[in-house]
């Protein structure tokens, strides 16, 4: 009886040294982290909700934010931003963005995966093209399964709460993407344009405008590099309507006296036109749309 018992010990032992080494199966891949990125502002109460809703789900959660300051309805600038961010967080982590206009209607609610692990939770309007381009798609399901969104009834104006946010805390604490619902094989995805040379001229796209009424573009380091651009230049950047300022080519913003138009490339990696210390977007009365075009500065 007791050697029935020690063998018993032993293969006990031996069972919990071989379930400690297997590699953890893809629901098990989150580090407990759930960020998210709306356009709701901090006024209401929809940001506290949202949270409330996946803390009941998963109360060990740490839930942080990108930002609640996207501007209203801006699914673009979401996209900008959220892409921007995302790789600077670990691996493991479950992103959730609400901007969406659409709440209610026939758009999907989507889960993605990118290919370095990471979870995406966000309606089915664009949100995710950036994410998807520079992260690389795995794997896009629409949501369906009632299991991971809100158990009581659901609102039609506040999916935030009752299904993205339940289902980013279901991926977080565990559950299987494979489980939210089906395999999408399309989503919604908003047009990329890229910058290009077009006669000695650079040709690109406002994106954004930052908080401080920077314009940030499409224009990358290549494109300046090809026409021989070089720092301290000064070069003419024009935007629609001939609006067109002369500005220096410099490396940060106090390269420049205070009040002086620069032209850059900022933390996100492209090129962004800046007052020092001033906001460029409101003297000239620019909105995050339009041309940006850059050339050398005639002599």
């Amino acid at each position: 009886m007791r050697k029935c018992f020690y063998y018993g010990v032993r293969l006990l032992l031996l069972f919990l040294i071989v379930v400690s080494l297997t590699p953890p199966t893809m629901g098990d891949q989150t580090n407990g982290l759930i960020i998210m990125i709306t356009d709701f502002g901090v006024k209401d109460f929809y940001v506290g909700a949202m949270k409330g809703a996946m803390y009941k789900i998963f109360p060990q959660a740490t839930i942080d934010e990108i930002s609640h300051g996207v501007s209203k309805f801006d699914i673009k600038e979401g996209a900008y931003t959220l892409a921007k961010a995302a790789p600077e967080f670990p691996i493991g982590t479950v992103f959730v963005g609400v901007i969406d206009p659409g709440v209610g209607t026939q758009r999907k609610p989507i889960a993605m995966k990118t290919k370095n692990g990471n979870c995406f939770i966000a309606p089915d309007n664009g949100l995710l093209t950036l994410i998807g381009d520079s992260m690389g798609v795995a794997e896009v399901r629409e949501i369906t399964n009632r299991d991971v969104m809100r158990q009581d009834v659901q609102s039609s104006t506040f999916h935030g709460r009752d299904i993205f946010g339940p289902a980013a805390a279901h991926l977080a604490k565990g559950f299987a993407f494979e489980k939210v619902g089906p395999v999408l094989e399309k989503y919604v995805q908003l047009p990329i344009s890229f910058a290009k040379i077009v006669n000695d001229t650079i040709v690109g796209q406002i994106e954004v405008i930052d908080e401080y009424g920077n314009v940030i573009t499409n224009i990358r380091p290549d494109l300046f590099e090809k026409l021989g651009i070089q720092g301290g230049q000064t070069i003419e950047v024009e935007f629609s309507h001939h609006r067109t300022v002369g500005c220096k080519y410099v490396k940060a913003y106090g390269d420049a006296p205070v009040g002086f138009f620069v032209g850059l490339f900022g933390s996100g990696g492209v090129f962004e036109v800046a007052i020092n210390q001033g906001n460029l977007a409101k003297q000239l009365k620019l909105e995050a749309t339009g041309k940006c075009i850059v050339r050398k500065e005639s002599d």
